[in-house]
């Protein structure tokens, strides 16, 4: 009796710890360490990266030259390109107005020509001139000339508006750009492990690393 019941307690004690082992040892294959079940693993999340709120050199520099012509190029330290600017658009724009306002004085005219001068309009001297001047026919086609001019010349001021836009955009590109003269390039030995679980330094690759600077 005492045989048998030392037998059956070893025998429970054995199973016992068998299936402890069993359940409380996990193996990793990447660092060849233990854990056990009574580890808590604890997951890490990276910190997401602050995103960097400001806006780019060529942003900025877009939207101060939208807003003041010019103004980009300076924040672009390109100062000389300021007077281009101005220029471009006093030129276009002074074309602009003086077809715009010959438009309207041969509008005038040939209104009063064809009897159709709204009420409380004045012709001015120079209209007057032009009505007793010119035929319908010849108002007709002077009236239409300059509205294209002002309307061709309209389309050019908003474009060169709009290039003054891009120059500031390309400057803000262009401003950390390396203009130098520099053009070199360097070899140098090249050692990558190789990707494995378990890196093994003995098998890493061997070669060659290209610089090229321009």
């Amino acid at each position: 009796m005492p045989r048998r019941f030392l037998f059956l307690l070893g025998l429970l004690i054995l199973i016992a710890f068998q299936k402890t082992e069993a359940q409380n040892v996990v193996f990793d294959t990447v660092d060849n360490t233990i854990i056990t079940a009574d580890t808590v693993v604890k997951e890490t999340k990276t910190a997401k990266p602050n995103k960097d709120k400001k806006l780019s050199r060529p942003a900025k520099a877009a939207i101060m030259s939208a807003c003041l012509p010019g103004l980009g190029q300076i924040y672009n330290r390109k100062w000389w390109k300021v007077p281009i600017v101005y220029a471009g658009l006093g030129g276009i724009g002074y074309f602009s107005y003086r077809n715009f306002s010959e438009y309207r004085s041969y509008l005038h005219a040939y209104e009063y020509k064809t009897g159709d001068l709204p009420e409380g309009v004045t012709l001015t001297d120079y209209e007057t001139q032009l009505a007793n001047k010119y035929a319908e026919g010849q108002l007709q086609t002077y009236k239409e000339s300059y509205r294209r001019n002002f309307e061709l010349f309209t389309i050019l001021t908003v474009a060169w508006y709009g290039l003054n836009i891009i120059d500031a955009v390309v400057d803000g590109h262009l401003y950390t750009y390396d203009i130098s003269d520099d053009l070199s390039i360097n070899v140098d030995p090249y050692l990558r492990p190789v990707e494995t679980p378990v890196p093994m330094p003995q098998y890493a690759q061997v070669g060659l690393s290209f610089k090229l600077n321009f």
